[in-house]
């Protein structure tokens, strides 16, 4: 009995598992029908092994499931089967040259681990987790690494040329080699080295272009010229590589803001915010119903980031020329300079083997008549006077021409030669067009960046991407003001400061002004108790109208000091966008025509004003060409230059009739009260405020600190104060105190603050 009390409780235990784990066939259905309504969930067993030792058959010693066939077709007595085996007694039968169980703690474990994988299987499958994405500049290109630039290329270069010196050369070699770098190579550690130690120690402590130059240069004042020219001739892409980077932190490490000055520069990383990028579809400009309050933030196209620009998209093919395109003021070529320090310092993109920077401003530099590409090249960096290897196809490159509309060069797509050979001479504009359109290196990359009117020089079929530089939103701008100031709580103040103005934050989209209002803010802050009251904004758009034209002329005209003079058709010229702006701000719209400027430069209105854009009108829209202000608020202040202006030279109101030439000379000194009392009343009627930000601006320039902006430029040098301010303030706080209007009484304090704020800056 004790033993059938054993096999019952081992057939209470043992319940089949699935069927998953084992055949579990039996010829006794009924016995299989009874097993399968006792059967509970293996998650739920409880193993309870009895005292007796049980031996078993194991048919694959590693597998957990055969032990349990085994156990359940035991339980069968009608099928006959070799080995051991449970029979109905419990006894133990062990045929010859079978193994034994030595312990149930064995059984016990695979038990355990068979519990855990059945879980395991039954538990639902893990979400996915969606795909990260690419390391940024990574991988852009299929292009073919060459080998020369690979280390294990230059080091067995530069064993094979100094494996040809005998043991006296190599030991002035190594001396040279401690005497020039003697904080790099000690003798001591030299002396007893042989060449491929030499290498090594060469490579490990420099890069593999600096090691060859270093090379070059010791094997020369050695006087061993032929090992330096093989060595050089081996290893020229690393070298022509390496000197192109050294030019590029020469050129581009720095940053000037505004004039260049001796210790004003900044570095790029210091101060570099990226902006937000967008890959359109529309040539990288609005088009006209777009432009409605223009906010060059909005989220039109694809974002991408500034060093994936030619990273293709899915179903498309390689990128082989980018226009970069935004409004004057957006950091255009700052955004380019960024990307070529990254690829020199090695952080991204370094798929390009040797990237090239051809600035639009200095392209007419280049000596006039005909000339190679290499010749050319050889204009901008001489360290690429002998790269033909430019043109394999293992070689890729990319040629940055930066603010196209600089560029003197007609480019004349249509009648230029096309040239296919980097050595034959042709004209610069030439040489420019057959780049562009891929006749010459075919294999090359090419960016370029302009002004969206600008953008039109270059034929769309040679475009394979259009990318639109958007203005800065929230997070760039406090990341700037933040980043830029050297004490960063003094640039938590600023910041802190600058929200306390809405419109003075929303300009701010401009890097520009975003410089300007940090470098102003940066030395007044110093002051006691000037956070005081919210920031005036007049004196900030006075210094934007003032650089903008300031860089129009130095890029256009000259930087000597006659041609940086200011000119009659320079104030012309802000006098008339001011007139316009005005009629605009009166209409209540925000573009303009062709027809409206026909009388001024259309490229200073669309590129070199720095106050004005083109847009992108409907296709076949009968008016022609349509523009607008960079920002709405700058139309505001245009308006408000000319109203003001007018009124102090001349004193024509914009809000009276016509007045008489004789008339106008009797009040050419009258007070001021007679331009504001009729300028408020105007914004005090407007049913939606569009006359707010305009009389605010028009406040701005009565003060004596923000006049001294305008003095030599639209004023006199020697310019009368304003008469009459007492009068204006008297009349303000009366409207104040009489409308009802909370907007329009909000606005009329901060017109007061514009008052206050522009004598602190006197």
């Amino acid at each position: 009995m004790a033993g059938n009390d054993s096999d019952l409780e081992v057939e209470r235990i043992m319940q089949r598992p699935p069927s998953s784990y084992g055949s579990m066939r039996s010829d006794d259905h009924e016995d299989d029908d009874d097993m399968e309504e006792s059967a509970v969930p293996a998650s739920e067993v409880i193993l309870h092994m009895p005292a007796v030792t049980t031996g078993i058959r194991l048919h694959r010693p590693d597998s957990p499931e055969t032990g349990i066939t085994s156990i359940t077709q035991g339980q069968q007595s009608s099928i006959h089967k070799e080995g051991t085996f449970l029979n109905h007694v419990g006894l133990e039968q062990k045929p010859a040259g079978m193994e034994e169980v030595p312990d149930i703690e064995m059984w016990k474990e695979k038990w355990r681990k068979m519990q855990q994988r059945m879980i395991a299987e039954q538990a639902p499958p893990e979400p996915e987790q969606p795909p990260l994405p690419p390391p940024e500049g990574v991988g852009l290109q299929s292009g073919i690494v060459h080998p020369s630039l690979s280390l294990p290329y230059v080091f067995k270069a530069m064993q094979e040329c100094l494996s040809m010196l005998n043991h006296q050369e190599l030991f002035w070699f190594k001396r040279g080699l401690c005497s020039q770098y003697k904080k790099l190579f000690e003798p001591s550690l030299l002396k007893d080295s042989d060449v491929l130690d030499v290498v090594d120690r060469m490579l490990e402590r420099r890069s593999k272009g600096e090691a060859v130059r270093m090379a070059v240069r010791i094997l020369q004042e050695i006087r061993k010229q032929d090992v330096a020219d093989k060595l050089e001739h081996a290893c020229r892409r690393v070298l022509v590589q390496y000197e192109l980077r050294l030019c590029h932190l020469r050129r581009y490490y720095y940053l000037y803001e505004g004039t260049c000055r001796p210790g004003q520069q900044r570095f790029v990383s210091d101060v570099y915010v990226e902006p937000p990028i967008f890959i359109g579809g529309d040539q990288g400009i609005n088009t006209e119903h777009d432009v409605h309050r223009p906010n060059f933030i909005c989220n039109q196209g694809t974002p991408i980031r500034a060093s994936d620009i030619f990273r293709p998209l899915e179903r498309e093919e390689r990128v082989r020329t980018v226009m970069m395109t935004g409004v004057p003021a957006i950091g255009l070529t700052v955004a380019a300079q960024k990307f070529i320090m990254d690829w020199t310092k090695e952080q991204t993109n370094q798929d390009f083997q040797f990237l090239f920077s051809l600035p639009g401003r200095e392209l007419h530099l280049v000596r006039d008549g005909k000339q190679t590409f290499l010749e050319m090249l050889n204009s901008f960096y001489p360290e690429a006077k002998h790269a033909d290897f430019l043109e394999c196809e293992d070689c890729l490159s990319l040629f940055v021409i930066d603010a196209v509309e600089l560029c003197n060069e007609p480019l004349n797509f249509r009648n230029n030669s096309t040239i296919t050979d980097i050595k034959t001479p042709a004209t610069v504009d030439a040489l420019l067009t057959s780049l562009i359109k891929g006749s010459l290196l075919p294999h090359a990359r090419i960016w370029i960046t302009g002004h969206r009117a600008a953008s039109r020089k270059v034929p769309p079929e040679y475009v394979s991407r259009y990318v639109d530089l958007k203005g800065f939103g929230d997070a760039q701008k406090d990341e700037y003001f933040t980043k830029r100031m050297k004490d960063p709580a003094l640039g938590h103040r600023v910041l802190a400061h600058i929200k306390r103005s809405p419109a003075l934050y929303n300009i701010c989209q401009l890097p520009l002004l975003c410089w300007i209002v940090s470098f102003v803010f940066e030395r007044r802050f110093h002051e006691e108790d000037y956070s005081e009251h919210p920031p005036a904004l007049t004196a900030f758009y006075a210094q934007y109208m003032i650089v903008q034209t300031n860089r129009k002329i130095e890029r256009y005209v000259g930087t000597g000091l006659e041609a940086s003079r200011w000119k009659d058709c320079d104030t012309n010229f802000l006098l008339k966008m001011g007139e316009l702006a005005l009629r605009m701000v009166q209409e209540e719209r925000d573009v303009f025509y062709e027809e409206e400027v026909s009388a001024l430069d259309l490229e200073d209105v669309s590129n070199r004003g720095g106050i004005s854009t083109e847009v992108m009108r409907e296709a076949g829209y009968p008016r022609g060409r349509a523009f607008s202000f960079v920002h709405y608020s700058v139309q505001e202040f245009m308006a408000a230059v000319y109203t003001y202006v007018r009124f102090r030279t001349k004193g024509k109101s914009v809000f009276e009739q016509h007045i008489k030439s004789k008339m106008a000379k009797l009040l050419k000194d009258r007070p001021v009260v007679d331009l504001y009392r009729q300028a408020i009343d105007r914004a005090l009627a407007s049913p939606n405020g569009h006359l707010d930000l305009y009389l605010r601006f028009l406040f701005g320039f009565t003060t004596p600190g923000t006049e001294e902006h305008l003095q030599g430029y639209l004023l006199p040098h020697y310019h009368p104060e304003p008469k009459g301010m007492e009068e204006v303030l008297k009349y303000v706080k009366k409207k104040i105190k009489e409308n009802a209007s909370p907007d329009r009484c909000r606005n009329l304090q901060l017109c007061l603050i514009e008052l206050e704020e522009g004598k602190k800056r006197r």
